[in-house]
């Protein structure tokens, strides 16, 4: 199936940010983020996940969440050997992946964070929400959508199994985590269950970090209602962190 979204990439100055979209997403997810940060002479890259992208969610479902991380850690050398230093933020299961290696890469990242992501085991509605967005696509490209979604449903419990086993990897070696590290959460997180990311905050014991609450956005929070004020916020995160001249 022919992809129908692509990476971003904005070269500019050598303080590089790495934005992570989400399960069900592709870059646009962070693409108004990225041309704000752009306006602040950050390089911005995106990378778009495999599988992502398509007319077709079973192109996702063949994938394994670790393959995903693999990329994620491609889309950090890519950055480093351009010469970037990097800070790495995700939108939910972005978030993962951009926590984890937080977790790893010690001070070769200059810090980051995540956007609304199930990091500590919390109730989520992912498997119902992906099927809907599944519905979505199908119907969109005029497909019988009932047999489909039965057939698709131990699909998508098995693929979050593996991410949710990522999450693990990631909750446990938060105490790991030594460079600033920002967190945003929805308040009408329709998804995940809003109070994990205070426990994720928790478990950060060898770094600061900032906590930031918009009451009044949605899961995808980097295009809500709120969207503007996760920019300057995210800007002046940035700001604070100690890039090499």
């Amino acid at each position: 199936m022919a992809q129908t979204r692509q990476a971003l990439y904005f070269p500019h100055g050598n303080k590089a940010v790495l934005l992570l979209h989400a399960y069900s997403g592709s870059p646009n997810d962070v693409r108004m983020l990225a041309r704000a940060l752009e306006k602040y002479d950050y390089t911005v890259y995106a990378p778009l996940f495999q599988g992502h992208g398509t007319a077709d969610p079973l192109d996702i479902l063949k994938k394994d969440p670790e393959q995903w991380w693999q990329e994620t850690r491609l889309a950090i050398s890519f950055l480093q050997e351009k010469g970037h230093q990097v800070a790495v933020f995700g939108l939910s299961m972005g978030g993962v992946f951009a926590t984890r290696a937080l977790t790893e890469y010690g001070n070769d990242l200059v810090g980051g964070g995540f956007f609304c992501s199930p990091i500590t085991p919390v109730k989520n509605t992912v498997v119902e929400n992906f099927l809907l967005y599944t519905q979505k696509v199908l119907e969109k490209n005029q497909q019988p959508t009932e047999q489909l979604l039965i057939d698709y449903r131990p699909l998508v419990e098995k693929q979050l199994s593996l991410i949710e086993k990522q999450a693990e990897i990631t909750h446990e070696q938060l105490e790991q985590v030594s460079q600033p590290f920002f967190l945003a959460q929805a308040g009408k997180d329709e998804m995940i269950d809003p109070k994990g990311a205070l426990k994720t905050a928790e478990k950060l014991t060898n770094t600061k970090f900032t906590l930031k609450w918009y009451p009044k956005s949605g899961h995808v929070i980097t295009v809500g209602v709120d969207r503007h004020q996760l920019e300057r916020d995210v800007a002046d995160f940035l700001a604070t962190l100690e890039w090499r001249e």
